[in-house]
Protein backbone atom coordinates (compact mmCIF):
# COMPACT_ATOMS: atom_id res chain seq x y z
CA UNK A 1 0.00 0.00 0.00
CA UNK A 2 1.33 3.40 -0.99
CA UNK A 3 1.68 6.27 1.42
CA UNK A 4 1.05 8.78 -1.35
CA UNK A 5 -2.16 10.71 -1.50
CA UNK A 6 -3.65 10.95 -4.95
CA UNK A 7 -4.85 14.48 -5.41
CA UNK A 8 -7.35 15.11 -8.14
CA UNK A 9 -7.11 18.73 -9.22
CA UNK A 10 -10.37 20.60 -9.01
CA UNK A 11 -11.27 23.63 -11.00
CA UNK A 12 -13.41 26.39 -9.65
CA UNK A 13 -15.29 28.94 -11.64
CA UNK A 14 -16.16 32.56 -11.12
CA UNK A 15 -19.52 31.61 -9.61
CA UNK A 16 -17.79 29.43 -7.04
CA UNK A 17 -15.48 32.27 -6.06
CA UNK A 18 -18.43 34.69 -5.80
CA UNK A 19 -20.05 32.25 -3.36
CA UNK A 20 -16.86 32.17 -1.28
CA UNK A 21 -16.79 35.96 -1.08
CA UNK A 22 -20.47 35.99 -0.16
CA UNK A 23 -19.83 33.55 2.69
CA UNK A 24 -16.84 35.55 3.91
CA UNK A 25 -18.86 38.80 3.78
CA UNK A 26 -21.60 37.18 5.87
CA UNK A 27 -19.03 36.05 8.42
CA UNK A 28 -17.50 39.53 8.58
CA UNK A 29 -20.99 40.98 9.12
CA UNK A 30 -21.51 38.51 11.98
CA UNK A 31 -18.24 39.58 13.55
CA UNK A 32 -19.32 43.22 13.17
CA UNK A 33 -22.56 42.42 14.98
CA UNK A 34 -20.66 40.74 17.82
CA UNK A 35 -18.34 43.75 18.09
CA UNK A 36 -21.40 46.02 18.37
CA UNK A 37 -22.74 43.87 21.19
CA UNK A 38 -19.38 43.98 22.98
CA UNK A 39 -19.34 47.78 22.69
CA UNK A 40 -22.71 47.95 24.42
CA UNK A 41 -21.42 45.84 27.27
CA UNK A 42 -18.08 47.63 27.56
CA UNK A 43 -19.81 51.00 27.70
CA UNK A 44 -21.65 49.79 30.80
CA UNK A 45 -18.46 48.83 32.65
CA UNK A 46 -17.52 52.24 34.09
CA UNK A 47 -20.93 52.59 35.71
CA UNK A 48 -21.06 48.99 36.92
CA UNK A 49 -17.54 49.00 38.36
CA UNK A 50 -17.25 52.62 39.54
CA UNK A 51 -14.04 52.88 37.48
CA UNK A 52 -13.01 55.52 35.00
CA UNK A 53 -13.07 54.67 31.28
CA UNK A 54 -9.26 54.76 31.26
CA UNK A 55 -9.22 51.42 33.10
CA UNK A 56 -10.76 49.80 30.04
CA UNK A 57 -8.59 51.52 27.44
CA UNK A 58 -6.68 48.40 26.36
CA UNK A 59 -9.94 46.54 25.77
CA UNK A 60 -11.47 49.42 23.83
CA UNK A 61 -8.30 49.80 21.73
CA UNK A 62 -8.47 46.14 20.75
CA UNK A 63 -12.17 46.40 20.04
CA UNK A 64 -11.58 49.45 17.85
CA UNK A 65 -9.07 47.46 15.81
CA UNK A 66 -11.48 44.52 15.48
CA UNK A 67 -14.26 46.85 14.41
CA UNK A 68 -12.10 48.45 11.72
CA UNK A 69 -10.95 45.06 10.41
CA UNK A 70 -14.55 43.90 10.27
CA UNK A 71 -15.67 46.95 8.29
CA UNK A 72 -12.68 46.68 5.95
CA UNK A 73 -13.41 43.01 5.31
CA UNK A 74 -17.10 43.64 4.68
CA UNK A 75 -16.19 46.28 2.12
CA UNK A 76 -13.52 44.15 0.44
CA UNK A 77 -15.63 41.00 0.30
CA UNK A 78 -18.70 42.89 -0.94
CA UNK A 79 -16.82 44.59 -3.77
CA UNK A 80 -15.12 41.35 -4.85
CA UNK A 81 -18.41 39.44 -4.69
CA UNK A 82 -20.10 42.09 -6.82
CA UNK A 83 -17.24 42.13 -9.34
CA UNK A 84 -17.23 38.34 -9.67
CA UNK A 85 -21.01 38.17 -10.02
CA UNK A 86 -20.87 40.73 -12.82
CA UNK A 87 -18.08 38.79 -14.54
CA UNK A 88 -20.02 35.55 -14.10
CA UNK A 89 -23.11 37.04 -15.74
CA UNK A 90 -21.01 38.26 -18.67
CA UNK A 91 -19.47 34.80 -19.07
CA UNK A 92 -22.88 33.10 -18.91
CA UNK A 93 -24.17 35.39 -21.67
CA UNK A 94 -21.08 34.73 -23.80
CA UNK A 95 -21.51 30.96 -23.45
CA UNK A 96 -25.22 31.21 -24.31
CA UNK A 97 -24.40 32.85 -27.65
Amino acid sequence: MSNQINLIPKTYGIGDMAEVYSEMRERAESIGYMVDMLWKEINKLPELTDREKIYFQSVTTCLNALEQLSYDNIDKFSSNEERLNEEWEINKKAVAL
